[in-house]
């Protein structure tokens, strides 16, 4: 027969490791998928996938934070590496907060193609976290069309992609795809960008500044995961700015997901959203 103290000893065991669970349990957050001690990030993962990027240029992107602690917390502003450098908007979040981390990967020339891993370290008084670190995936290209000379082409802000369509291809269903979409602003004046939307199961993961000078760059890097559609896929993201040639630009991604192995299924048979 079970003694009442044995009972009381196996709740309190119970209790005590309820505790633990939940203490070491990250609160999970749709906006802000990725916490590291008391500060959420709007990525997925510690890596970002930013796709091909140009030698020479200087890649230019913000990250929604939040700071999910019961006290302020102040971040360093400065060069994280060699490539990169960090300036947070505002510097001090104090709880409960939103905030920006500016991002700038400088892609130097004598960098050699091919895939790399960037080191991001965020630095701050979080007493849970002082510092952490994510990654940014690149492909450095060398691929001459990502060095068209920039040229100003009007008095007025105009926004030009390099391309306005992306086709991924055939892709099996459960699988990632990360694309970016590079523009210059070729006009004399500041383009600001208004808003960003995209279709359904399309998510943008890296956000442009607001405000892109005469001549400079930007991008904007989307994310699709491919769970429960297959067939055909068309999404859309759809960018507004005060460029008065063409204020609302419709970008295009297209592509077929399949259930099972190309091989194992019959050639002929496509299946439409």
């Amino acid at each position: 027969m079970i003694k009442y103290s044995h009972i009381l000893l196996l709740i309190l065991i119970m209790l005590v490791n309820s505790g633990f669970s939940q203490k070491d349990t990250t609160i999970l957050n749709p906006d802000y998928p990725f916490i590291v001690g008391n500060v959420g990030f709007a990525v997925d993962s510690l890596e970002t996938v930013l796709g091909d990027l140009p030698k020479g240029e200087v890649y230019d992107f913000n990250i929604d934070i939040k700071n999910f602690g019961d006290r302020s917390i102040n971040f360093r502003s400065g060069k994280s590496s060699n490539f990169i450098d960090l300036e947070y908007l505002p510097e001090q979040l104090a709880p409960g907060q939103k905030g920006i981390m500016n991002v700038k990967f400088n892609v130097i020339r004598e960098l050699p193609p091919g895939e790399m891993s960037v080191e991001v370290v965020v630095e701050s008084d979080d007493k849970e976290s002082p510092f952490k670190f994510l990654y940014l995936l690149a492909n450095i290209s060398e691929d001459p069309s990502l060095y068209e000379k920039k040229t100003v082409i009007d008095t007025v802000p105009r926004l030009i992609f390099d391309h306005y369509n992306y086709d991924f291809g055939h892709l099996k269903k459960g699988k990632t795809v990360y694309h970016a979409f590079l523009f210059t602003n070729m006009g004399s004046k500041d383009l600001v960008i208004e808003s960003i939307e995209t279709s359904p199961g399309c998510k943008v993961v890296g956000i442009p500044n607001e405000y892109i000078p005469s001549e400079e760059n930007g991008s904007i890097v989307v994310r699709m995961t491919f769970i429960t559609n297959y067939g055909v896929q068309h999404h859309s993201v759809t960018v507004r700015t005060n460029d008065p040639v063409h204020p609302e630009i419709i970008l295009g991604i297209h592509g077929s997901v399949y259930q099972k192995s190309p091989a194992t299924r019959d050639p002929g048979f496509c299946i439409e959203d």
